[in-house]
């Protein structure tokens, strides 16, 4: 069985080949249950015996389907018919009986429905079939007709000739399409999540309906912004383009985004309280600050100043004017957020190190642009790295997790977000030497080599303390201390189910501080292939012991943060991870 989507129009194809020695007839029946417009009611199905094909539709959505024999069937011998039904599912559904090659529904039905289509051959010779190839498509489109033209592409191309399309595309985008190279896999796993409108998809994965009602096809701005920076440091510069419009239209007027979007660009579901104390948001400030991080990887990509000349007052002066305002201490703070696990509120190191970049970010394309704020810019990023040199760090044990309750207490839970703040600082100081001279920039100088320390400390102390150690080797870096989501019964002596993403940053930390070696980091980029399902798709995390995949698969930041691992080290031969 072979799969196949064709990247320039909606439609899918399946080959199946069946090896049956000895028999004379057979059939292959495919059946179909929607959720069209992510709920079961009102669809409607028909089966059109003139055209041989199955359509689904509601609204602006339309399936068609068409089952065919696929070439090397021995077409011109073999006896066939196509057929199709739907049937309610409270009626118990359409009913198939395969020894008589027949199915049992309605030709139309609407409401619950499901619906099977199918071919059953024979051998009018009495000769055995061997082996029968049939192929599945199934195109998509805003109307019949719209369904049918696609679906008519797709049966003139035929499996194979989608497949050479879509070889030769992925050749061009890549330079490689190499089958069996990790690296080319996941850009194609992120990109395929990519929505023409800018968003950028979590994860298509279902399984999370059983248990939830809900889905992660959202747009979280914290994965978006990763995901769209991954893919411009891999020469694949439209996708960040569309996901800084996407940020122009769905940022509000007070600069900040909420917790997740639907792809159209609504409000998603979440959960973040609005009960809190006056002044203070039910925002995850990180979110809106990587988006503007993405929008100077952006422009430093590209030099497409003309596009982000139309950002900047839609996004990038709301959104940086967003930051500089939502301070305490003085300004020496970040006010409270969620942290960027969604779990709890306060101000956390990650939170302040990558507000602080966005606001030098906001600066260097207020600089480019000739836009006065520059300056202020940079006073407030100032500020915020000496409020992580006062507040949330020390000699002993570098940076805390951050700051939290009406106390202000600070928490020194070991979590892996902090591997990704030295990576900022950093970022920081080569920003500061494209400026020209500012207090501002000699104070946040200042800061940053009495920090330099601290990092290095701090990666020690998180690696003692996540690294998850089932066996012999490493297996992965969990997410902090003491972390109980989607963790195994009897496995309370680790300190978290491994995640590919955290895993992923202490890498990328270690090679930027100097103290992991880029031949360290290679060794480790076998341990998420190892790690991976079958088909090289990455999940969430993995079961400490038994490195089963645990949670949604594919999760695209998974997939984002290999790249970024890759993309690092500058190895000469990327396709080949």
């Amino acid at each position: 069985m072979s799969d196949c989507v064709d990247p320039y129009s909606p439609v899918w194809a399946r080959s199946i080949s069946v090896d049956c020695p000895g028999t004379d007839r057979l059939g292959l029946y495919f059946k179909q249950y929607y959720h069209m417009g992510e709920n079961t009611t009102g669809e409607c199905g028909f089966f059109d015996p003139q055209a041989m094909r199955l359509y689904h539709y509601k609204g602006l959505y339309w399936v068609a389907i068409a089952v065919t024999l696929g070439q090397g069937s021995g077409t011109e011998r073999l006896k066939h018919r196509k057929f199709g039904a739907v049937a309610k599912k409270r009626d118990g559904g359409v009913r198939l009986s395969p020894e008589a090659g027949e199915v049992f529904g309605r030709p139309i039905d609407h409401g619950l429905i499901e619906s099977i289509c199918g071919i059953a051959c024979e051998n009018p010779e009495e000769n055995a079939l061997n082996t029968l190839r049939v192929t599945y498509f199934l195109a998509f489109g805003r109307n019949r007709q719209e369904a049918d033209l696609v679906l008519d592409k797709g049966l003139e191309l035929g499996f194979t000739g989608i497949c050479r399309r879509s070889a030769k595309y992925w050749c061009s985008r890549l330079g490689s399409d190499e089958p069996g190279c990790f690296y080319s896999t996941s850009i194609k796993v992120v990109t395929t999540h990519c929505d023409r409108g800018g968003g950028i998809l979590a994860s298509c994965d279902t399984e999370i309906m059983h248990d939830y009602r809900d889905h992660y096809r959202y747009v979280w701005p914290r994965d978006a912004a990763m995901c769209a920076s991954s893919l411009l440091k891999s020469k694949l510069p439209e996708y960040a383009r569309r996901y800084l419009k996407f940020c122009v239209e769905t940022l509000p007027g007070g600069g900040f985004f909420w917790q997740r979007y639907r792809p159209d660009g609504t409000r998603g579901s979440g959960w973040h309280s609005l009960d809190l104390p006056a002044g203070e948001l039910p925002v995850q400030e990180d979110e809106v600050a990587l988006s503007l991080v993405t929008a100077l990887d952006y422009m430093e990509e590209t030099g497409d100043l003309d596009f982000i000349k139309e950002t900047y007052r839609g996004f990038v002066e709301k959104a940086a004017r967003f930051i500089q305002e939502y301070r305490t201490e003085g300004g020496l703070l970040v006010k409270p957020s969620f942290d960027l696990w969604e779990e709890r509120r306060g101000i956390f190191s990650f939170t302040q190190a990558v507000s602080a970049l966005a606001l030098m970010a906001a600066a260097k394309i207020a600089w480019v642009l000739h836009e006065k704020r520059y300056v202020e810019y940079c006073a407030a990023a100032c500020q915020l790295v000496e409020g992580l040199a006062e507040k949330l760090s020390n000699d002993e044990l570098g940076f805390c997790r951050g700051v939290t309750g009406p106390a202000s207490d600070q928490d020194w839970t070991e979590d892996a977000s902090l591997f990704m703040v030295p990576v900022f600082l950093r970022r920081i100081e080569a920003l500061c030497d494209g400026f020209p001279s500012l207090p501002s920039l000699e104070c946040t100088r200042s800061c940053l080599k009495r920090l330099t320390p601290r990092s290095i400390c701090t990666w020690n102390r998180l690696e003692k303390a996540l690294l998850v150690q089932a066996g012999a080797n490493p297996n992965g870096i969990a997410r902090y201390a003491g972390d109980w989501y989607w963790r195994p019964e009897g496995q309370h002596n680790l300190p978290g189910n491994p995640w590919f993403v955290t895993t992923a940053w202490h890498l990328i930390s270690g090679y930027s501080l100097k103290i992991l070696s880029k031949e360290q980091v290679i060794n480790w980029l076998d341990w998420f292939r190892r790690n991976s399902l079958g088909s090289d798709i990455l999940a969430e995390q993995i079961n400490g012991f038994t490195g089963a995949p645990l949670s949604v698969a594919p999760l695209i930041w998974s997939h984002s943060a290999y790249i970024d691992v890759v993309n690092l080290i500058q190895a000469e031969t990327k396709p080949h991870y």
